[in-house]
């Protein structure tokens, strides 16, 4: 477990194995400091893997995980995207989008076409829906069920730039995906806990 983490991390991380407590530890490394207001811990509890998140002395659960090489794998993800906006900044938007052509122009510069669509519910997708001139933002499922990311957006604008922050994400996690091979199974509950999880889904 440790060493999959390490080679998923990097040297970016202080990595700790706490066979008391059945759990791991992980902070991160700055110039060499490792920072210990944040950790991030995997605990193995009863064939569960619970993820929580430390931060000056304020512990959060995140989320209950049941397959091994997942919990392992959004572990490792989830640290990562902690610092997301940091590392992985994403592309300025102008000020002022006037429709939905113009939106779908402005994004695809960016964004993969695949996984964001406008005023359509599309599959395994990051979707903008006008209801009642409020832009809402949410996830279509495989199954074609949406789930609400965000609904309180007053313009265009706005809600695109709430979809284009959420499809960077999804973007950024489908690469890691391929680039590991991970195999994620869409109808197994973890999947739905990582994607609820990750994405903010509200439902």
């Amino acid at each position: 477990m440790i060493e999959s983490l390490t080679n998923f991390l990097s040297t970016g991380y202080f990595i700790t194995d706490n066979k008391s407590t059945n759990s791991i530890e992980v902070r991160e490394r700055l110039e060499g400091i490792v920072n210990q207001d944040i950790i991030f811990v995997l605990a193995c509890n009863e064939l569960k893997y619970e993820l929580f998140k430390l931060s000056r002395g304020t512990k959060t659960k995140i989320m209950t995980l049941h397959d091994k090489e997942v919990a392992i794998f959004y572990f490792g993800i989830m640290i990562k995207m902690s610092r997301f906006k940091t590392l992985c900044p994403r592309p300025e938007l102008k000020s002022t989008i006037s429709n939905e052509i113009d939106a779908k122009n402005c994004l695809s510069r960016f964004l993969d076409s695949n996984l964001f669509e406008i005023e359509n519910y599309k599959k395994d997708a990051i979707c903008l829906i006008n209801e009642k001139n409020t832009y809402v933002v949410g996830y279509c499922d495989i199954d074609m069920i949406f789930h609400t990311i965000s609904n309180d957006n007053s313009s265009l604008t706005m809600g695109a730039k709430v979809l284009a922050n959420f499809t960077w994400k999804y973007m950024y996690f489908k690469q890691i995906i391929k680039e590991y091979d991970i195999e994620l199974d869409h109808n197994k509950l973890d999947h739905k806990a990582i994607l609820r999880n990750l994405l903010n889904l509200k439902n």
